[in-house]
């Protein structure tokens, strides 16, 4: 495994495949993440935080890894209530990077739905911040963007 590099952003594990929102601060990453967290838990399949805020990175023979850093593990920021406790995953491999952009495009290149972290290549989810849309329609991007992967039916 190569090095760790801390990273903004949060990280999810739904039915085993690591979900690493990316974007500036306030774009609605941590709702985003506690909103697929939720529905995947409705849907009956294991749901869990990597890691919210910070996240380490590294490189191992499979891949890109997200783990928690120790002193965040299983705490997320809920904006109008403080940091909340939710069971967390020590570390999973990044199957999906979600992330929060400032335009809406309708038709997107082929090209635009990967991107490249620390030598890897990893499939993209670019999803417009709240305010552009509302939090059904970034789960729904998501949705796709899994059901593309084969992660979801």
């Amino acid at each position: 495994m190569t090095k760790k590099h801390n990273t903004h952003g949060t990280g999810i594990l739904v039915a085993h495949h690591g979900i690493l929102l990316t974007g500036v601060s306030g774009a609605g990453k941590s709702l985003l993440a506690l909103d697929l967290l939720e529905q995947a838990q409705l849907r009956g399949e294991d749901a869990f935080l990597i890691s919210d805020d910070r996240v380490d990175l590294s490189v191992d023979e499979d891949g890109l890894v997200m783990e928690p850093p120790a002193t965040i593990e299983g705490m997320i920021e809920l904006r109008g209530r403080g940091i909340i406790k939710l069971p967390y995953a020590k570390s999973a491999h990044v199957h999906l990077v979600v992330e929060f952009v400032d335009t809406m495009e309708r038709l997107l290149e082929e090209s635009e739905l990967t991107t490249q972290i620390h030598g890897i290549w990893v499939p993209r989810c670019p999803v417009p911040r709240r305010g552009l849309v509302d939090g059904l329609h970034q789960r729904f991007l998501v949705h796709a963007a899994l059901r593309s992967l084969g992660a979801i039916t």
